[in-house]
């Protein structure tokens, strides 16, 4: 009876399964190839062209294929926007898990591991905007944890450890996955540098700077305050240091008055230490055996000049040491008393008389800090002039200097300039001043409010020049540099 049934109506039902599985095959065969065409230039197939909402994804389907630069990643959104290296033009990808994802050698990563600021090799469907591959440039090169360099904004140019870099016009910069500039960068500050060849293309901040000021306290006016091994520097009246971010044992030292606290600051945050409570005790006092080369040098503790043919009586607490003599280098240091005798060797090397050097590595009871190198050159009756922003308190080095427009003495060497005013955001810069006999003018750009910060973001994150230089400043006077203690 089945064999009857399927006499009468077998014919059509077998016709009919047949068309279907010539279509069934033509469709697999279409799809198949699809995918096995996807290096290059994709074909496209019937489904692409006659585009019915619904299409199968290809893991490796590709029809463009670039070397970028990450810009910004939102693992939350699955989104990443990238950098053409040779345009500069930024574009936006959706990534999925059909993203395949990998380091330069052709290892398999995930996509947390990928960093802003990364140097990559993408292929993606432009019409769909969908990233397929994102792999490591095996032609790239990166510089990480980098503590030494020197970014030049007008000359775009780079020095980084032993190298010399062009800087790209549309530079990425990064920090905490924010765009950031290059102005933004302090000495203190540890990046991680990104380039093809001879040039960066992208500076990521990996431990940036906060700021630290003392509750008002007269007792430790003239003392000195150590905050770890970043800052050593005499104390001042509404002071307010750039510390670079971590944990510190911060040792506070005046006339009578030995303190530590502990402090933890914060990228681009403000801490106030209290310490209101501290009250002076009876100074103690130390000695100091001296073993000076030549003889006949001269010893300066604070400015004022020591007989070292016997032990020298200094109280406990940071001095600045200074030994000179002519024919030799000077060499200026810190030191400090915290013992009842302590012993110092120097010798000095010989040299243009003038001359000076910083001791890094001292003898019993000193400690190196970033003291400021004595300058050949008399610049005493020139100035620096700060001009804008108006209204905002001037740090110099961290002295408090005034409200701009404001001018100071001026002094060659590294510095560090910080703008602040209440309900707006603290900036710093690193400023080079040189040994010319000349005024030098800066004007740097308007500090953003609080409640702006969020909406900071440049529309093509390329280097803007936050700061102008004006009147009789040179152009070597517009970097960044790095070089933490």
């Amino acid at each position: 009876m089945h064999g009857s049934l399927f006499e009468k109506k077998g014919k059509p039902i077998l016709v009919a399964v047949s068309v279907l599985s010539i279509l069934t095959i033509g469709m697999i065969a279409t799809g198949f190839l699809a995918g096995s065409g996807s290096k290059g230039m994709a074909y496209e197939s019937d489904y692409e062209k006659f585009d019915s909402g619904f299409v199968i994804a290809q893991p490796g389907s590709y029809d463009s294929a670039d070397t970028a630069v990450i810009r910004e990643l939102d693992a939350e959104q699955k989104k990443i926007t990238f950098m053409n290296i040779e345009t500069g033009k930024y574009y936006t990808l959706d990534y999925d898990g059909t993203t395949l994802v990998a380091d330069k050698y052709g290892n398999g990563m995930s996509m947390s591991q990928m960093h802003d600021g990364d140097i990559v090799d993408v292929t993606f469907l432009r019409s769909r905007k969908k990233l397929s591959s994102m792999k490591l440039s095996d032609s790239a090169w990166v510089m990480e944890d980098v503590e030494k360099y020197s970014f030049d904004v007008l000359k775009k140019s780079a020095e980084v450890g032993s190298g010399i870099y062009s800087l790209r016009n549309n530079l990425v910069v990064s920090s905490e996955g924010k765009d950031a500039q290059l102005e933004d960068i302090i000495r203190g500050d540890v990046v991680s540098v990104s380039g093809v060849g001879n040039s960066v293309y992208s500076v990521v901040v990996e431990e940036g700077h906060g700021y630290l000021r003392l509750s008002a306290n007269d007792y430790l006016k003239g003392g000195w305050i150590e905050v770890g091994q970043a800052v050593i520097q005499q104390i001042s009246e509404d002071m307010l240091l750039v510390v670079p971010e971590g944990s510190y044992n911060v040792h506070l030292t005046a006339n009578g008055i030995d303190e530590v606290r502990q402090v933890t600051v914060y990228r681009n945050q403000e801490l106030t230490l209290d310490v209101s409570g501290l009250e002076p005790e009876a100074p103690k006092v130390g000695k100091i055996v001296f073993a000076i080369s030549p003889s006949d040098a001269t010893v300066l503790i604070d400015g004022e000049q020591v007989d070292i043919s016997g032990p020298v009586e200094v109280e406990y607490g940071v001095h600045q040491l200074m030994v000179r003599a002519d024919g030799y280098e000077t060499v200026t240091q810190y030191i400090r008393v915290g013992q009842e005798l302590a012993s110092i060797s120097i010798t000095l090397e010989e040299g243009e008389p003038g001359t000076s050097r910083k001791e890094d590595d001292t003898a019993d009871g000193s400690v190196s800090g970033n003291a400021s190198e004595i300058s050949a050159s008399d610049l005493s009756s020139y100035k620096v002039y700060i001009q804008s922003p108006e209204d905002v308190e001037v740090y110099w080095d961290g002295v408090y200097k005034g409200l701009a427009p404001v001018s100071f003495k001026k002094e060659a060497g590294i510095h560090t300039v910080t703008l602040r005013k209440p309900g707006y955001v603290t900036k710093s810069y690193t400023v080079q001043i040189d040994e010319e006999e000349n005024d030098v003018t800066y004007s740097f750009s308007s500090l953003i409010k609080e409640e702006e910060i969020t909406n900071t973001v440049s529309g093509n994150g390329s280097v803007s020049g936050n700061k102008s230089v004006s009147g009789n400043s040179s152009d070597k006077n517009s970097y960044v540099s790095g070089n933490r203690p």
